[in-house]
């Protein structure tokens, strides 16, 4: 892969105000409420498991608080920077509007987590091609798809050192079904073998 995500992590804290629940009315403000109310209207066709392809999404990762102050995290992931900007304008419009329709407040850190190695490896190509030559020699025809998710690759790319991302034999990644290929490891150290023995 010579490509994979922009991401983002978004903290989102809604701050309520907590009062006798036999008094609340007109006073209360609760910030659980308010939570549940952001993740509710997050766009349902752009989540984890509704997405594929080079779609980007919102993913939800935690949610924990009280009636006074609630914490929604998450993963924002998206292949084009524009797209990036666009996710995170739509987690900050939704927090403040949610937190202003319950008379509350929120607030919004993103961080981000790595970038697009796309566009750093388009400016280096003979490491592309001499990936893709390693991995003829080794009786392997690449075929290049973006990756879900991010990479070594990514963050060393990032840091100067062109690095698409080569084939491990893992599969079924983050699960509790995760598992490797001992055939598909050893061609890997084969395709590593010629990438650094290669001309």
């Amino acid at each position: 892969e010579t490509e994979c995500f922009n991401a983002f992590r978004s903290d989102v804290v809604f701050k309520g105000n907590a009062t006798h629940t036999g008094t609340a009315r007109g006073t209360m403000v609760n910030a659980i409420s308010m939570a549940s109310s952001f993740v509710a209207n997050l766009p349902a066709g752009e989540r984890p498991e509704t997405t594929d392809g080079r779609q980007g999404f919102f993913a939800l990762i935690s949610i924990e608080g009280s009636i006074e102050e609630s914490k929604v995290s998450l993963l924002l992931r998206d292949f084009s920077a524009d797209g990036m900007e666009k996710r995170k304008s739509t987690v900050e419009l939704l927090a403040k509007t949610i937190s202003e329709l319950f008379g509350g407040k929120a607030e919004v850190l993103h961080t981000q987590q790595y970038l697009n190695m796309k566009e750093n490896l388009d400016k280096n190509p003979k490491v592309a091609e001499r990936l893709v030559s390693a991995y003829k020699a080794s009786g392997i025809e690449p075929v290049f798809t973006p990756i879900r998710g991010g990479t070594d690759g990514s963050r060393l790319t990032e840091m100067g050192i062109p690095c698409p991302n080569i084939f491990t034999g893992g599969h079924n990644f983050h699960s509790r079904n995760e598992w490797a290929s001992l055939d598909q490891m050893i061609k890997a150290v084969e395709v590593l073998v010629h990438l650094c023995c290669g001309e």
